[in-house]
C-alpha cells in the first residue's frame, strides 16, 4: 500500500490493519521539502513499526528527473512513483497497489480533465480498480475521513504543499469545489453517481467507436488505409477519426486539418506526421505508415550466397525447367532466371527517376513509374517496391511484382534460379 503519511493514506493503514489484510507498505521520499520531507518519511517507518508492518523506502532526485525529462515537478514525481510500484509488482514483492485516493479527489479529476478537455471518459473520475491498482476509499469523502482519524486520535502529516493554490489541483481544492459545495453539499456523492453513469455511456460510445474503427481503418502491405469517400459519408466524422488516429500519435489539431484536406479533396500527397507515423493523403484513400518502415536503402550482392542471405527472398536452384509450358511462367512473387545471366554486384534498391524495364510478355520498355501507375499502387506501395538490379545497370525484377522480359529463361542450364519473396 502506498503510504505519504498524509491523513488519507494513514486512515487506510490504520483500516486495512482492523480489518486483518496481510499488506505492506511503500513510501516514496521525493526530496522536495528538506526537513519535512525526511520527516514524513521517518513519521511513516515509525507507523510502520508500531502496527508490526513492513515498510519499503525509497528516496529521488525528483528536481533533476523533472528537468532531465522535461516534465513538471508533479508530473515527475508522479511518474517516478508509479515506475516504482510496477517495478515492485513485477518483481514479485506485491500482488496489489492500494492507493488513498478518497471521493473528493474524484471531484478534482473530472474538473481537471474538464478543464483540459478529455471528452465523455474524462467525466467517469477515478476507477475503483485499474489493473492491480485498487482504491478502497472512494466511497468516502475528506470529511469522512478525517472524522475517523480524530475519532480515532490518529496522528499524521500535513503536507504544507497543499495548502498553497499555485497548482492546479490545490486551486480546484481551496478555491472552487467549496464554492461548488454551496449550491450542492452532497458534490462528492453527486458526481460519483454520475461517474457510474458516464462510465457506461463511455462504454457504448467505445463500442461504436471501435465498430467504426474496424470498417474504416484496413491494414495492407504493412501500412494502415482508411478510404477518404467512406469518412466523407460519416456523419461524426471527427470523433471517430479522431478515435482511429490516436493510436498512432495524431492530435486533435492534426485531425481536424485531416478532415478538412479530405472534405475539400484538397492537395493530393498532403503529409502529416506524428513523433510514431506519418499520415498521407493520397486520391482515394489516407495512407498510415510508421516512419522507421518508409526509409529503404540500397544493398549491394556481391555473391550467390550473399543473395541466398538476403531475408527478403528464398533462393533455390532448379534443373530442367520446361519454358514452354504456361504453368511454369514466373508468378509476381517469384523469379526464374539463368545463373549465369546475373553480373556481381547485384543491388536491390527503390525506384529512382527514370527507371525503366521491359515487362515479361513485352516487346517494349516500360517506365518504372508508369508500371506503378498502371498497378495503381499507393504511395507507400511505390515507396517501399524494392527493384533487382543486375551489375549492368539493367532491372531485371520488380520485385513481388513483374520481371524484365530480357531474363526470361530460354535454355535449361545447369544452373537455373527461383527467387520467391518471403512473405
Amino acid at each position: 500500500m502506498a503510504i505519504s503519511g498524509g491523513p488519507d493514506s494513514v486512515a487506510l493503514t490504520h483500516l486495512l490493519k482492523v480489518a486483518g489484510f496481510s499488506f505492506e507498505l511503500v513510501h516514496c521520499n521525493f526530496k522536495l521539502r528538506g526537513r519535512d520531507s525526511n520527516a514524513d518519511e521517518k513519521f511513516c517507518k515509525t507507523l510502520a513499526k508500531q502496527l508490526d508492518i513492513n515498510i519499503y523506502v525509497e528516496s529521488f532526485e525528483t528536481k533533476q528527473y523533472a528537468n532531465k525529462n522535461k516534465l513538471s515537478t508533479q508530473m515527475a514525481a508522479r511518474e517516478l512513483r508509479y515506475n516504482l510500484f510496477e517495478k515492485l509488482m513485477l518483481d514479485g514483492k506485491f500482488d496489489y497497489l492500494l492507493t488513498a485516493h478518497h471521493a473528493n479527489d474524484t471531484v478534482e479529476t473530472v474538473l481537471i480533465n474538464l478543464l483540459r478537455g478529455t471528452g465523455i471518459k474524462g467525466l467517469t473520475g477515478i476507477p475503483e480498480k485499474n489493473g492491480k491498482i485498487i482504491r478502497p476509499l472512494l466511497i468516502f469523502t475528506r470529511d469522512e475521513i478525517d472524522a475517523y482519524l480524530k475519532q480515532n486520535r490518529f496522528k499524521f502529516r500535513v503536507d504544507k504543499s497543499n495548502l498553497e493554490d499555485k497548482y492546479e489541483r490545490n486551486f480546484l481544492r481551496l478555491n472552487v469545489v467549496p464554492a461548488l459545495k454551496k449550491l450542492n453539499p452532497s458534490i462528492e456523492f453527486t458526481f460519483i453517481k454520475n461517474g457510474s453513469i458516464f462510465k457506461e455511456e463511455s462504454e457504448i460510445i467505445k463500442d461504436f467507436l471501435e465498430d467504426k474503427n474496424k470498417f474504416l481503418l484496413k491494414k495492407e502491405s504493412g501500412s494502415y488505409l482508411i478510404t477518404k469517400s467512406k469518412v466523407r459519408n460519416e456523419k461524426h466524422q471527427f470523433s471517430i477519426l479522431y478515435y482511429i488516429l490516436k493510436p498512432f500519435n495524431f492530435s486533435a489539431t492534426q485531425t481536424d486539418n485531416i478532415i478538412e484536406n479530405v472534405n475539400k479533396d484538397g492537395l493530393v500527397g498532403k503529409v502529416f506526421k506524428s513523433k510514431t507515423h506519418t499520415l498521407t493523403i493520397d486520391r482515394t484513400e489516407i495512407l498510415i505508415k510508421e516512419i522507421k518502415k518508409i526509409k529503404a536503402g540500397s544493398i549491394k550482392i556481391n555473391s550467390l550466397q550473399e543473395l541466398s542471405n538476403i531475408k527478403l527472398l528464398k533462393v533455390k536452384k532448379t534443373k530442367n525447367f520446361n519454358f514452354s509450358k504456361p504453368k511454369n511462367l514466373p508468378k509476381q512473387n517469384e523469379l526464374i532466371i539463368n545463373e549465369e545471366r546475373l553480373i556481381f554486384p547485384l543491388t536491390i534498391r527503390t525506384k529512382i527517376e527514370g527507371d525503366k524495364f521491359k515487362p515479361f510478355g513485352m516487346k517494349g520498355f516500360k517506365l518504372v513509374s508508369d508500371f506503378f501507375k498502371e498497378k495503381k499502387m499507393n504511395l507507400f506501395e511505390k515507396e517501399n517496391c524494392k527493384l533487382l538490379v543486375n551489375g549492368n545497370g539493367e532491372i531485371i525484377w520488380i520485385i513481388g511484382y513483374r520481371s524484365d522480359e530480357r531474363y526470361r529463361v530460354t535454355n535449361n542450364s545447369e544452373a537455373i534460379l527461383k527467387l520467391t519473396v518471403i512473405d
